[in-house]
């Protein structure tokens, strides 16, 4: 048996992305990457709320060139990458490339949700690199809404199988990031990225070695957050729990706060 798997990467096309995409192609043998691009945040319904999403929006922008600014291209030949719009990535054409490249597996961070007709034909081969931490948070920014009802213990990343229902296959794999108390939002999630790269990474190997039994979830637990659910409100929340000394709260009870909301770690 082959000791490393041959993958294709589902993605987006932003600087974390690429780290992410980049990372497994250093550690595996990628045949292809295709690259979506990003849904833009929900705008609010006045001036005065556009605003401040716009202003979340460059900060978030502005910190990740400080963290993954590098991360100009994706390292494979031209050929090998496929750039789709929103959607696409569940569109005949990326079904078609992926059939024909034959991966072992299917490596997924930071496209739209995935659909049949890929689900089905890679049942139980497709890994989903979850920003948050299933099944407490689900579906869209996971990394944010923690953040918002003041439980920064429940930001990090859930590496799982993907299923037709929103972040909750089986997982394999559960990480926090390491943070500090000077750390703003946008640190707290690109640390996460960095932290889901590498669990991401130790997840493919070992699950494709079958050193991983998936650990299924319990289903109707925790909250889940849509796109429409985004609104300026919870930006101004986001920045008064941290403002008021989050951070320092958290990381003063970190051992018993996360205990609170068990992990799982490998």
């Amino acid at each position: 048996m082959k000791s490393k798997p041959t993958l294709v990467v589902l993605t987006s096309n932003a600087l974390r992305h690429r780290y992410v995409a980049n990372r497994l192609i250093e550690n595996f043998d990628v045949l292809g990457v295709i690259s979506e691009v990003k849904r833009a945040l929900k705008q609010g319904e006045t001036v005065e709320e556009n605003a401040i999403i716009a202003q979340h929006s460059r900060e978030r922008d502005e910190k990740e060139k400080l963290y993954f600014g590098k991360e100009t291209k994706f390292n494979l030949p031209a050929d090998k990458i496929l750039n789709v719009e929103y959607g696409g990535a569940n569109s005949p054409e990326v079904f078609k490339l992926v059939s024909d490249l034959k991966p072992d597996l299917i490596a997924l961070f930071g496209t739209s949700i995935i659909k049949d007709p890929l689900l089905s034909a890679y049942d139980n081969k497709i890994v989903n690199m979850h920003l948050g931490l299933s099944p407490y948070y689900r579906g869209s920014a996971t990394g944010f809404w923690p953040l918002v009802f003041n439980e920064p213990e429940c930001v990090g990343v859930t590496v799982h199988l993907a299923i037709l229902k929103v972040d909750a296959g089986a997982i394999l794999g559960q990480v926090r990031p390491n943070i500090s108390a000077n750390d703003d939002s946008h640190d707290f999630g690109y640390k996460t990225i960095i932290a889901g790269a590498d669990l991401m990474i130790r997840c493919v190997r070992d699950y494709f070695a079958g050193k991983i039994q998936p650990k299924s979830q319990h289903p109707g637990v925790g909250k889940l957050f849509k796109h429409k659910d985004f609104n300026a409100q919870a930006v101004i929340k986001m920045k008064e729990n941290f403002a008021n000394g989050m951070m320092d709260e958290y990381l003063k009870n970190k051992p018993a706060r996360d205990t609170r909301y068990p992990i799982i770690e490998i």
